[in-house]
């Protein structure tokens, strides 16, 4: 769902809350090139309190943006992209590399750029997990979009689900959380927790693996 082709105004201070206690739990995020255009995606945004509350989890003060492109294209100045200091990590397909390397050659944190390449002409998810978790970053908080939600859906590599439900109806052409090249399939999930903030509903599940277990026999 999007407000304006974006996802902020969907959700009030509570869920923003809970965004940045998922954010300050895991070792990189994940997020695709769309996204990060349309959203101005920065590196992660925490201050020194939360960067020293990561710190006492045995994290890194920072878990970095990983961004899973085709092209390498970003607006001039983006600021994922315009710090030397605090490079992405970059996941593209091998028939993708090229292009994306050179668009991303000159700019300023383009020489420290981390690259994983994963899959010949489309991109292996399963192997771009494995070569997060080779750089030490096994623990992912994905952000979208809905293409990679879907992506990841499909490829079963999703283990846990966090969702608001905002108290508000917003009409217009929003895709849904996943959106998948595949036929609509249905994936179990149990519920973990569910919180309440005002009229926010704050929901985490966790996938059914029992219910996986069964559909394959």
């Amino acid at each position: 769902m999007t407000l304006g082709d974006v996802s902020g105004g969907l959700g009030g201070p509570a869920d923003l809350r809970a965004l940045a206690r998922v954010r300050d739990a895991c070792d990189v995020i994940l997020v695709g090139a769309g996204t990060v255009r349309d959203e101005s995606y920065p590196p992660y945004p925490g201050g020194e309190t939360r960067q020293q509350q990561r710190l006492a989890k045995g994290l890194a003060p920072r878990p970095p943006i990983a961004m899973v492109t085709r092209t390498g294209r970003l607006p001039d100045g983006h600021p994922l992209v315009a710090d030397p200091q605090r490079p992405p990590i970059v996941i593209v397909a091998g028939a993708d590399e090229a292009a994306a390397r050179s668009a991303l050659a000159s700019t300023p944190a383009g020489p420290g750029i981390r690259w994983i390449v994963a899959g010949d002409d489309t991109l292996d998810w399963r192997g771009a997990l494995d070569g997060l978790a080779a750089l030490g970053l096994p623990r992912i908080s994905c952000e979208g979009g809905p293409g990679i939600n879907g992506a990841l859906l499909e490829a079963g590599l999703i283990d846990e689900v966090f969702l608001t439900l905002a108290p508000a109806l917003v009409g217009g052409e929003g895709l849904r959380l996943t959106s998948t090249r595949e036929p609509a399939r249905r994936t179990e999930l149990t519920l973990v927790s569910a919180l309440t903030h005002g009229s926010e509903l704050l929901l985490r599940y966790r996938r059914d693996t029992s219910a996986d277990a069964a559909a394959s026999r």
